[in-house]
């Protein structure tokens, strides 16, 4: 597959106030579009659902081997959901805003297995210094 030319440029302004997308030659269009922060947080909501709308009748897709980038540094929060008696795990995505999903009580058990076990690996805690004195 060959790699298509690109269609849109986006720029952050110097000041972060404002995102521009440039429609370039290739798109067969003009113009720019300014956005504002919530404008493009609306355009990035917009587009995913899009995507899911998309995606709508196909399995979901296995993550093992799937590429991800992790958020290292997020405020999150667990709450129960009560239409499937599970537990929403929700957090701040620097790129999506909020977002979250629904573990079904069925692998609540195997997250808190996992963790554990990931806990166990752990090779320094917040009650001892991670370098010896």
């Amino acid at each position: 597959m060959s790699a298509r030319p690109a269609r849109m440029q986006v720029a952050v302004s110097d000041d972060r106030q404002v995102t521009t997308l440039t429609l370039l030659p290739e798109s067969g269009l003009e113009g720019e579009v300014p956005l504002t922060l919530d404008q493009l947080g609306q355009l990035i909501a917009i587009l995913g659902q899009a995507r899911a709308a998309m995606l709508d009748k196909r399995a979901v897709p296995p993550m093992e081997g799937a590429a991800f980038t992790p958020v290292y540094q997020t405020k999150w929060t667990v709450q129960p959901e009560a239409l499937t008696e599970g537990s929403i795990i929700a957090f701040q995505h620097p790129a999506f805003g909020p977002v979250g999903f629904v573990l079904p009580p069925s692998d609540i058990e195997k997250v808190v297995r996992a963790l554990t076990a990931h806990m166990g690996m752990v090779h320094s805690s917040e009650q001892r210094p991670s370098k010896p004195s």
